[in-house]
């Protein structure tokens, strides 16, 4: 018996050109579970929108057809009706958090169902210990980071244990130890006989630890083809992000093509980044980075890794002169960031944060990315044509004169990274820019990224082990606030005790160059095609 029942549905926003949805037909049967796959702007979420009934409730537009879970028509129910029975983890978390703390964020749900006190205070303690998050219990909202805040959100999921499960995006703001609770949850759900469609780009790491019945390929608002096994993904590459042992194997690489030399050179020049013995601590009471000395140079691609509060976006908020060291000191190119104000760093350092919101607020999407170049005083002429790159290369040329809150979740991303690339900074800090991005997408502004003389230092903060692989030659790991690793990117991750230490996912680009190097290194993909291409 199918749950969910999806007939001839079409959607498009008020305001838009273009319907997101166009005669979508899917049903799910009960205990089914579904993954939704292709690029940002695919319809994926819209879909989710229309299944638990923000669509066609909060969001107005044009609705055609029809959807109806557990036999109620969503379109003559209410999303309170709805929530009853649907859960939804949506892709933008901090719209999910109503409390400031977060036991009460948790309870908050089931206490609206009116829910004894003792039968609260026991979902709370469940849902939280279930995602690992019980130690935040009495926390403030706003002082989480974003992994944290998605764990609570989840929590607050379970806590309500609804018949259906929809997630989008729920791995995006997650290290692995994030990703690993949330996916023995899921499958917990599974076992209970749940309903889940799980909207996701991170693919590999959602049928490594999700048996999934279905998957569904869509793009511009249609389904493409729906798949019963993983294995037909990798006819759609060029629009997802295929599980790498899908494509590549030991067997189909020519070893000899391979690049013997496990470091890369390139041109470097004067230190720019100097910690020399940094200690920092919020609270006065334990410190979030301990005692830690490293010197970044111009020209150099740098990878800090490590599981959330590991001390990477601490890291960064002490390069931008945002925090001042508790002990040592912080030098950017050689100035003191105990004797600067942030904006006197602003035209050498930028960053991109992981929460779009927090950094998005112009009118429309133009006047967003104009806004930097134009209070360092570039010229209008220079200003136009800054736009006009950045916008092409991030694939946000289309949304130039939309408000930029209008777009999805991965399109808010690129705004945000071009909105820092107008600027130019020499040193750029990009803190999870692909999180909740496709695959085209990111691989696009991450090459525009790199390729860009006016930014001559490149910081990656990233979960993401084989983004890290692929665009730095350096990685530094933190794990507690210390640095536990700094070497050579592929040697590094070719080192399964720093993996462990890290909190590393060990992923399958990895274990296959640890196969072909005997555990000295790992390959990056395009090093991977050329020995492909000439087997």
């Amino acid at each position: 018996m199918a749950v969910i029942e999806v007939k001839d549905l079409s959607f498009k926003y008020l305001g838009g050109k273009d319907f997101a949805l166009r005669g979508i037909d899917l049903e799910v049967e009960k205990g089914e579970t579904i993954l939704l796959v292709g690029p940002s702007g695919c319809g994926k979420s819209t879909l989710i929108r229309a299944i638990n009934g923000l669509i066609p409730h909060r969001y107005a537009g044009e609705y055609k057809g029809s959807v109806t879970v557990s036999g109620v028509n969503v379109a003559e129910s209410s999303p309170q009706a709805l929530s009853r029975i649907v859960g939804t983890v949506m892709q933008e978390v901090s719209k999910q958090l109503v409390a400031q703390t977060v036991e009460d964020d948790v309870a908050f749900g089931p206490a609206n169902l009116c829910m004894p006190r003792e039968e609260i205070r026991r979902r709370v303690e469940a849902s939280l210990k279930a995602v690992g998050a019980l130690h935040l219990r009495e926390r403030d909202i706003n002082a989480l980071s974003g992994g944290e805040k998605q764990r609570v959100v989840f929590a607050g999921i379970l806590a309500m244990d609804p018949e259906v499960v929809l997630l989008d995006e729920p791995l995006a703001n997650l290290d692995s130890e994030g990703v690993r609770l949330v996916l023995e949850r899921v499958e917990d759900f599974k076992r209970r006989g749940k309903t889940i469609v799980i909207a996701e780009h991170r693919t590999e790491e959602i049928l490594e630890g999700v048996r999934v019945d279905r998957i569904i390929v869509m793009d511009k608002g249609v389904v493409l083809k729906e798949l019963d096994s993983p294995e037909g993904l990798a006819e759609y590459r060029d629009k997802v992000r295929v599980p790498s042992s899908l494509i590549y194997s030991a067997q189909m690489v020519n070893k000899s093509l391979l690049p013997i030399n496990s470091v890369t050179t390139r041109d470097s020049g004067k230190d720019v980044i100097i910690f020399e013995g940094v200690y920092f601590s919020y609270d006065g009471t334990r410190y979030a980075l301990e005692n830690v000395s490293l010197t970044i140079r111009e020209g150099e691609r740098v990878a800090l890794l490590g599981n959330n509060g590991a001390g990477k976006s601490t890291m960064s908020k002490l390069m931008l002169g945002l925090l001042k060291p508790t002990k040592g000191r912080v030098l950017i190119d050689g100035e003191d960031t105990r004797r600067k104000e942030p904006y006197e760093l602003a035209g050498k350092v930028g960053l991109v944060v992981q929460d779009p919101y927090s950094m998005l607020f112009a009118r429309t999407v133009r006047e967003e990315l104009a806004f930097g170049p134009r209070n360092l005083g570039v010229p209008q002429e220079e200003i136009d044509k800054r736009v006009d790159e950045v916008s092409k290369a991030c694939g946000i040329s289309h949304l130039l004169d939309r408000s930029p809150f209008s777009s999805s979740y991965g399109e808010k991303k690129r705004i945000c990274v071009g909105a820092v690339l107008t600027m130019y900074p020499s040193i750029l800090i990009l803190d999870e820019p692909t999180a909740g991005q496709d695959y085209a997408n990111y691989v696009r502004f991450l090459d525009f990224v790199t390729s860009l003389n006016q930014v001559r230092t490149f910081i990656l903060i990233t979960h993401d082990i084989d983004i890290a692989l692929e665009y730095t030659d350096r990685t530094i790991v933190l794990s507690g606030g210390r640095v536990i690793a700094d070497g050579s990117t592929v040697e590094v991750l070719a080192r399964e005790d720093i993996l462990r230490q890290g909190s590393l996912r060990e992923t399958q680009l990895i274990r296959l160059g640890r196969e072909l190097s005997n555990g000295k290194r790992v390959y990056r993909r395009r090093e991977l095609e050329k020995a492909l291409q000439k087997t």
